[in-house]
Formats: structure tokens, C-alpha cells, sequence
């Protein structure tokens, strides 16, 4: 009884000072903001009232997920990166999403558990594997997010290549074409059309071709992504024409493309083997052969009654 009170106690403690914690770190104002508005109460002000930030409830995450585990982790940076979720907050916020999907529902198995008298070693180990339930199951959504971004930019490269490759053949220049790409697919939620406008922003706002192109292959992790980062910035430094470099490349990523679909049609017999096997089959010899071992009992029965 005692044990159970503690933890009730302990889990209460920890949900208010999280409470507490959350509100008054959501509610208080950056030293920048306070330096501005003691320097220009006015410009203040109105800075403020302009600059819109997070919600509360981003920032509750962000707190859970600053004193969650791994939340030094340069991999996890770099897998939300390539997942497309980006921005200074990006890691703190999904361990704190997964830290509340993890612990919340093992809190919740937990504590109902032991206020019902119920053994303590059989409620931590159900709570532990609520825990790892959730813990696993957030990671999984990443991978396959992940997975799934990878393979969009992929697939989506030859064609957007074949689109450059008009508009320097029309007379834009290599900055005007990205620029231009970045324009007419990133207004259709085109994963790569937003990668190309974000480098295009790039440009504009001074960083040089080279950085730009390295950094639009690094923050994606697609090997043709670098690949064609390479070859533009190579090609750029030759003087080598621009436009047949890209056509060509485009036919390469194409082929490539289309042995990806053969392989994947290759393996399709393998991985319908298992299927077929365990949930086809039975229920084909079930059917065929059912009716004949019916009537063979039958037969054995006659005989064996005479």
C-alpha cells in the first residue's frame, strides 16, 4: 500500500512540475525581446505583436523532448532531415512526440494497475511493453516517412531534369532554370520542386552555387541528388555545355528508373511465395482434397464395420 502511494504521489509530482514547467517557459519572453523592449518600447512592441511563435503546444513538446532521452543525437538530425522535417525545433519536437506516445500510454497502463492492488513486477513489465510499443511504432512512422520522401525525389528527378533541360535550351541560365523549377513545382506539394526553390532562395540571397547544390544533395540523402550536384558543379567548372550534360544525365536516371521496376517486378514471384503458401494453398487443398478425404472415411468406416 505504501509503494502505491509513493507512486502516485511521485507520478503527480512529475505532471505538475511538467505543467508548471511548460507554462511558464511558453509564457516567458526571449532575452532578445526583452533587450529590444527595454532599448525601444515601441519597436517592441510591435515586433512582438508581428512575430508570431510557436504554439503552446509545440513548445510543451519541445520541453518533453529537451529532457528526453537522445536529444544530442546528430543521426536523428540528419533522418529528420531527410524525412523533409526541418527547422531548429525539429529534433527536440519529435522526442518529445515520441517520449509523450511512449510514456503517456505505459502511465496509463501503469497506474490503474497498481491502484488495483495488482502484482507490481507484471504491471512494470505490461508498462514496459506499452512503452516499447510506442517507442518502436514512432520510430517505424520516421523510417517509412523517410522511405517514402526518398523514393518521391527519386522518381520525380528524371522528369524535373528533362523541365531544366528546356529551360536552358530556351535561354534561361543554370540560377534563372532552378529558379523556374522551383516556381512551377513547388506550388503542386512537389517534394523536389520545394527542394529547388529552397535552392533558388539560396542564390538569391548570396550563398554560392557550389554550397548550394552540395547542401540541396547532403539535407536529402538521394545518391542521384549528389550525383547531379556533382556533375553541375564539375560540368560548371569545365565550361562543358550545361544543357547536354543534364540531357544526358536525365536518359542515365530514366534507365535507372526503369531497372528499378524490372528488379522490383523480379522479386515479385519470391514475396508472393510466402502469401500463397500459408493462406492460399490450405484453403485450395482444403476445398479439393476435402470432399475425397470425407469419402474415404467414409469407405474405412464400411469396411471396418464389416
Amino acid at each position: 500500500m505504501v509503494i502505491i502511494v509513493i507512486l502516485t504521489l511521485l507520478t503527480f509530482g512529475i505532471v505538475t512540475i511538467a505543467v508548471v514547467s511548460g507554462y511558464y517557459w511558453a509564457s516567458a519572453e526571449s532575452p532578445v525581446a526583452q533587450r529590444l523592449k527595454t532599448l525601444v518600447p515601441e519597436l517592441g512592441s510591435q515586433a512582438k505583436a508581428k512575430k508570431k511563435g510557436p504554439s503552446l503546444g509545440a513548445r510543451l513538446l519541445a520541453l518533453l523532448g529537451t529532457y528526453s532521452f537522445g536529444g544530442r543525437e546528430n543521426s536523428l538530425a540528419q533522418r529528420l532531415s531527410y524525412a523533409g522535417i526541418r527547422g531548429p525545433r525539429a529534433v527536440v519536437l519529435f522526442l518529445g512526440m515520441r517520449t509523450l506516445f511512449s510514456f503517456g500510454p505505459a502511465l496509463v497502463v501503469l497506474v490503474p494497475r497498481i491502484s488495483s492492488g495488482k502484482p507490481l513486477g507484471y504491471a512494470l513489465l505490461m508498462a514496459a511493453l506499452v512503452w516499447a510499443c510506442g517507442h518502436v511504432l514512432m520510430n517505424l512512422w520516421l523510417r517509412v516517412r523517410l522511405t517514402r520522401r526518398v523514393q518521391e525525389l527519386t522518381s520525380a528527378l528524371p522528369d524535373t531534369l528533362d523541365l531544366m533541360v528546356t529551360c536552358l535550351e530556351a535561354g534561361l541560365g543554370l540560377n534563372a532554370a532552378i529558379a523556374r523549377i522551383g516556381e512551377e513545382r513547388s506550388g503542386r506539394e512537389d517534394a523536389l520542386g520545394r527542394e529547388f526553390a529552397q535552392v533558388a532562395f539560396e542564390l538569391r540571397s548570396g550563398r554560392t552555387r557550389e554550397d548550394a547544390l552540395r547542401g540541396l544533395g547532403d539535407r536529402n540523402g538521394v545518391e542521384d541528388l549528389k550525383a547531379l550536384s556533382g556533375l553541375i558543379i564539375q560540368s560548371d567548372r569545365l565550361g562543358a555545355s550545361m544543357a547536354q550534360t543534364l540531357r544526358s544525365h536525365a536518359d542515365l536516371l530514366r534507365t535507372k528508373r526503369r531497372q528499378r521496376a524490372e528488379e522490383a517486378a523480379r522479386k515479385l514471384p519470391i514475396k508472393m511465395l510466402f502469401p500463397l503458401a500459408f493462406f492460399i494453398l490450405p484453403a485450395l487443398f482444403i476445398v479439393v482434397g476435402g470432399p475425397a478425404m470425407l469419402r474415404l472415411k467414409d469407405l474405412v468406416d464400411l469396411v471396418v464395420n464389416h
